[in-house]
């Protein structure tokens, strides 16, 4: 009697999936071929054959969660340029809250900002942006430039809140409207 085998592409997404959820239940470190293979019910040498080993099972994990943030930023169709910066930013404060363990990897040092994913995430924020100056409310400098200046505080933000650090007791949703106040002042077209 044959066997039916299971095609590579469904064997690839179920390790993938058994990626994220290990990596959310016991942190990057217990995110191991063996752990993830047992996850999803496939042998070891399942990780080797269809994502390279870890390296490759990690890089495709931090490659899917900057496709997730992207569609999560991305998301608001506000017709208010300043209203869509604004709400992308809440979005991807959101991400970062929901998702702690997977959105720490994505700005390790080893996974290089997940590479094409990264700059389509990047992108997508950026295309906020080029909305937000087209309608008049973001001043005309480098769409570029003034992204990574929105993300490098979004960023910073968001990686305060996850560590828990501030040297007072804050209420942080009051705090993270207070920095997209910041933003929203610090790019207005004057």
């Amino acid at each position: 009697m044959a066997t039916k085998r299971t095609p590579g592409a469904e064997v690839r997404d179920a390790l993938v999936s058994a990626g994220h959820r290990v990596l959310a239940a016991k942190g990057a470190r217990g995110l191991t071929v063996r752990a993830v293979a047992a996850e999803a019910g496939v042998a070891p040498m399942g990780v080797y054959n269809h994502l390279d080993g870890k390296d490759g099972l990690v890089a495709v994990i931090v490659s899917d969660g900057f496709g997730q943030l992207q569609a999560t930023t991305a998301g608001t169709r506000d017709p208010d340029g300043r209203q869509r910066l604004r709400e992308s930013g809440r979005r991807y404060r959101r991400f970062a809250l929901e998702n702690p363990t997977l959105y720490r990897l994505m700005f390790s040092e080893e996974c290089n900002l997940g590479g094409d994913s990264g700059l389509a995430a990047f992108g997508a924020l950026t295309e906020i942006v080029r909305y937000a100056q087209a309608a008049g409310v973001v001043r005309d400098d480098d769409p570029v430039e003034l992204t990574l200046a929105i993300w490098s505080c979004l960023h910073g933000a968001v990686s305060l809140e996850l560590d828990g650090a501030s040297p007072v007791p804050v209420d942080r949703d009051a705090i993270f409207e207070s920095v997209l106040d910041l933003i929203e002042n610090g790019v207005t077209a004057r």
